[in-house]
Formats: C-alpha cells, sequence, structure tokens
C-alpha cells in the first residue's frame, strides 16, 4: 500500500494567490470553499498541524464544542453539517465564540456557504472572515498524484485516454483523478464509453475502506460529473 501522499495547496481570495502559510499569516478567521473531492480535508489537516491542533468535523463540534479554550479551531465539512441542520451554523459558531479561539478555520462545499453564513459568522466572532477559494491541481500536481496511486503508469497515455471522452476537465480534483485512473487500470487502459467509466469509477468508490456516506462524492454526484 501506498504511503499517504500530501502536496501543498495554493488558494485565492480576491484575485489574491496564497500559500497555506500565506492564508494564515493573513487572517486568523479564514472559511475555505472548495467543489467535492477537491482534499478539503487534507487540507484542513495540514492547517492543524501548522497550528498544533487536529482538525473536528462540523458535525462533532456543533455537539461538543472546543475541548479547550485559547486555542485555534480547525472545522471541517461544514457542508455536512449544513445539509441536515438550517440552523446548525449558529451551534457551531456559538460554541466557536465560547472557546475565544486564537484562530478559527473553517472549510465547506462552496454551494452550503453564503453571504448569510459569512454574515453569521461576523455577529458571532465579531469578524468577517477571510473567504477563500481552494485552487485546482496544475498538470504537474496530477502527474504526481496519478504517479504515487497507480506507479509504474504512464500519465501521459492516461491522460490521453481520458481526453478521448472530453473528461479531462475531472483531473484537477484528486478524487475524481484516482477513480478515473483505478478505471483506466480495471478497463485494460483502454476506456469503451463513459457508461463503463462511470460504473468502474463508482464500483471501486463504493469498495474503499474508509469511505463513509458524509465523507465522500456520492455516486449520483459522481454520475452528473461523469456522463
Amino acid at each position: 500500500m501506498n504511503s499517504a501522499l500530501y502536496l501543498p495547496r495554493r488558494l485565492s481570495s480576491s484575485d489574491r494567490a496564497y500559500t497555506e502559510e500565506a492564508l494564515l499569516a493573513a487572517s486568523n478567521y479564514v472559511v475555505v470553499l472548495a467543489e467535492p473531492g477537491a482534499g478539503k480535508t487534507e487540507l484542513m489537516d495540514s492547517f492543524a498541524r501548522h497550528l498544533g491542533v487536529s482538525s473536528v468535523t462540523a458535525n462533532v463540534f456543533k455537539h461538543i464544542g472546543a475541548s479547550a479554550g485559547n486555542c485555534a479551531l480547525v472545522i471541517d465539512a461544514f457542508d455536512e453539517l449544513a445539509k441536515i441542520d438550517d440552523s446548525g451554523i449558529y451551534n457551531l459558531l456559538a460554541n466557536a465564540k465560547k472557546a475565544n479561539p486564537t484562530h478559527l478555520i473553517i472549510s465547506s462545499r462552496s454551494s452550503e456557504w453564503d453571504n448569510a453564513a459569512t454574515n453569521a459568522f461576523k455577529d458571532f466572532l465579531g469578524v468577517a472572515p477571510l473567504i477563500a477559494r481552494l485552487s485546482e491541481f496544475d498538470e504537474a500536481e496530477q502527474r504526481t498524484i496519478f504517479n504515487h496511486h497507480v506507479q509504474g503508469e504512464d500519465f501521459a497515455a492516461f491522460r490521453m485516454e481520458v481526453a478521448r471522452f472530453d473528461l479531462e476537465a475531472l483531473l484537477p480534483n484528486p478524487q475524481f483523478l484516482k477513480l478515473l485512473a483505478d478505471a483506466y487500470i480495471q478497463s485494460g487502459r483502454h476506456f469503451a464509453d463513459k457508461r463503463s467509466i462511470f460504473s468502474q469509477a463508482v464500483e471501486r468508490l463504493a469498495k474503499e475502506a474508509n469511505t463513509s456516506v458524509t465523507r465522500t462524492a456520492s455516486p449520483l454526484s459522481t454520475k452528473k460529473k461523469l456522463i
């Protein structure tokens, strides 16, 4: 089994680019937005390491709050809370306020964070968050992820095969890149059609040992991307 690979991420806010370290230096209050499968959880774990704490999911934090005060809070997957509890953000932010955090970093799918959420953040914490978007992996980074995930394979040949079905736009997303790489190997390095790509990708997604309903793109969302 390959050891975990983590590539430092780039982010942007108001047309300004940031490294992870630069973003943490720019503001103590940050909301990171990205699409499903883009690597938010891994990024939040990286932020937590930078700040000397552990990340926690929004669902858990809503119920138990912070384990200690006056320290950094790194809260992942706000979107999972928003989907099941419209008022969940108020409980989450109330718990955060009580902890008097030195930093508050929250991640969410772009679709689940809006102006109302930003205003609620400001109302509870007294300051508006810096809203940052996770930048996509470039081709060199895609190659690195591919080579680590399926060692000994030819990334250029894989990319050409994906391009035959106009799916190369999915490759900057690490989850879809890995699913397509697995489907590529399973199909003998030659895809029959989009439907078979989808079937193989969903089969692989279902077999992943550590997946959960709330931590991955659903088969339906995968289907919408591939077909």
